[in-house]
C-alpha cells in the first residue's frame, strides 16, 4: 500500500502519593473484584505486543516462531477478560539481526486498524478514546498504537513519515530498539563517540512532541536518554520508559536493559513515568528479582526515590521476555502484583496510580 492510499484508509477508519502501611484499605483486594481488581481501577499497559501482531508470516504462527520471538502473555482475549482499559499495541521496526522496511511497519499498523474496523479495539487517538471505570457490556479496550524502533522511518524522511504514522493513529514511539540508528544509541551497545542524541534524533523528538506523540526512551543509552530528557524539560512534555527494571550497578551499559536510579530520575524530572515489567533476573541471594514480592519491593524502592507518581506498568507482553518471575504467565496474573504491593506497604491510591493513573496523566498531557 502506498502512502497516499494508506493515509486515505487510515482517515476513513479513524472516523468509523503517599506511601505507607495500609489500614482502611486492608481488604480492598477482596471486595468487588473484577478478575482480581476492584471495579473502577484503571489498568494501562505501557508496552505490549498483544497476539504478537507484528508477525508478518502466514497464519497461524508456528510455535517455533513464538518460542524464538514472542510469547502469549498478552492477547486481546486476555486484555478483555482482565478489563484492561488501555494497552500498547506495538509494532516493531527491527529484529536482533536487521531492520524492517517501511512497508513492513505499515503492514503491522494495518493489522490494528483492521481490528478497530471490526469493532474489537478502539485506537487511542485522544485520551477520551480509552474507556474509564469498570468494563461495560460489550467492552472494547483502547489500543495505544505504538512503534518500537524507528529505523524504518529513515533519516531524511523521518519527519514526513512521523506525520504519516500520526495520521494512522500512532501515538507512542520508542526511537531505538535492538540496534543504534540515525536517532541515537542503545543500552546494550557501548558507543565509541559518546552516544548522545543525534541531530536527526533531536528533530524527531521535537516533532513527536509538537504532533502530540509520547516519546518512549526504553532501550536508549544514557547519553541519548539525557538528550531526550533535556528537550522534554525545555518543552514541558513528559516522557516514559515503557518497560524496564532497577539495577544498582553503576555502569551496566553494554550488557543489560535495566536502569539506574540516575536514569530513572531523568525521566521523572520531565514529569514522566518509569514502567516496570515482570522480567526475572538473579545475581545472588541478596540481589535478585524472581517473585511478585520482589517486583513489589522494587516498585517501593523506586517510588521512594523518584515518587510514586513517576512509576507505572509496562509488561512487554508478547515481546518474548527471556524469563518471567515465578507465577507470571500472562497479564491475568497482574492482580498478584497488586496483592504483593499492598503487602509491602502501598496504599490503594498508590496501586491505582501505578496500574494506570500515572500513565493516563502522561497520555492526557502528550496526546490530549
Amino acid at each position: 500500500m502506498n502512502r497516499r492510499n494508506f493515509l486515505k484508509c487510515a482517515a476513513v477508519l479513524g472516523v468509523s502519593v503517599t506511601l505507607g502501611k495500609t489500614s482502611a484499605y486492608a481488604n480492598w483486594l477482596t471486595n468487588g473484584k473484577r478478575n482480581g481488581f476492584p471495579q473502577g481501577m484503571l489498568l494501562i499497559d505501557a508496552h505490549a505486543h498483544p497476539d504478537q501482531f507484528y508477525y508478518l508470516g502466514p497464519e497461524p504462527k508456528p510455535q517455533s516462531w513464538i518460542d524464538q520471538f514472542g510469547d502469549e502473555s498478552s492477547t486481546l482475549e486476555e486484555i478483555k477478560e482482565l478489563g484492561m482499559q488501555g494497552s500498547s499495541f506495538s509494532a516493531i521496526g527491527d529484529t536482533p539481526s536487521s531492520p524492517l522496511t517501511w512497508d513492513q511497519v505499515i503492514l503491522q499498523i494495518e493489522k490494528v486498524i483492521t481490528l478497530e474496523g471490526k469493532g474489537l479495539v478502539k485506537i487511542v487517538r485522544r485520551h477520551e478514546d480509552m474507556p474509564h471505570g469498570g468494563p461495560p457490556e460489550g467492552f472494547i479496550p483502547g489500543a495505544i498504537l505504538s512503534l518500537e524502533g524507528a529505523t524504518p522511518l529513515g533519516g531524511s524522511t523521518v519527519l514526513e513519515n512521523l506525520g504519516i504514522l500520526y495520521e494512522c493513529g500512532v501515538r507512542l514511539i520508542t526511537p531505538m530498539h535492538y540496534k543504534a540508528n540515525d536517532i541515537g544509541y542503545v543500552m546494550t551497545e557501548i558507543p565509541s563517540n559518546g552516544g548522545g542524541l543525534t541531530v536527526i534524533g533531536q528533530q524527531m523528538v521535537e516533532r513527536m512532541m509538537s504532533l502530540g506523540m509520547i516519546v518512549d526512551v526504553a532501550h536508549a543509552y544514557i547519553d541519548t536518554l539525557d538528550g531526550i530528557a533535556e528537550i522534554a524539560c525545555i518543552d514541558g512534555v513528559p516522557i516514559i520508559d515503557s518497560h524496564t527494571s532497577l539495577t544498582h550497578r553503576e555502569n551496566p551499559y553494554g550488557t543489560t536493559r535495566l536502569r539506574t536510579f540516575k536514569e530513572m530520575e531523568m525521566v521523572a524530572e520531565t514529569g514522566g513515568v518509569v514502567c516496570t515489567w515482570p522480567m526475572e533476573w538473579y545475581v545472588d541471594e541478596s540481589h535478585h528479582r524472581t517473585s511478585f514480592l520482589d517486583w513489589a519491593k522494587e516498585n517501593l524502592e523506586i517510588a521512594r526515590r523518584i515518587g510514586i507518581e513517576h512509576v507505572g506498568l509496562g509488561t512487554d507482553g508478547g515481546g518474548g521476555i527471556p524469563e518471567s518471575i515465578d507465577g507470571y504467565g500472562s497479564i491475568l496474573d497482574l492482580p498478584k502484583l497488586a496483592e504483593a504491593m499492598e503487602k509491602v506497604g502501598f496504599k490503594r491510591r498508590d496501586i491505582e496510580a501505578y496500574m494506570g493513573g500515572n500513565l493516563l496523566r502522561v497520555i492526557k498531557k502528550c496526546i490530549g
